[in-house]
């Protein structure tokens, strides 16, 4: 149940953030990058959950330096995964606050 879900959003959920794409849009790169990439994607999966139990074994306190390593990584895969210069950009909210 896991590698679909993987599968699902390993891309998607920064591109959701970095483009103006749909949630169907995003989900189908997702699964074209596994589809691709399915060793190096199994690898990185294969990191994430060992980092997790490796931060919830530390009574959750590895938590605060693995989970936003591993959002700062994901972001990288992503950028190097998925050629998004063709998709329109999210432009900021005009504004402000």
């Amino acid at each position: 149940m896991a590698a679909p879900l993987f599968a699902s959003s390993v891309v998607a959920m920064p591109l959701l953030l970095d483009r103006r794409v749909d949630v169907l849009q995003a989900v189908l790169t997702s699964w074209q990058a596994v589809l691709r990439n399915p060793g190096a994607l199994a690898l990185w999966a294969a990191l994430i959950m060992g980092l997790t139990l490796l931060g919830m074994a530390t009574a959750l306190l590895g938590l605060i330096v693995v989970l936003p390593w591993l959002g700062h990584a994901s972001w990288h895969a992503y950028r190097a995964l998925v050629d998004a210069d063709s998709l329109p950009e999210r432009l900021p909210p005009e504004g402000g606050a």
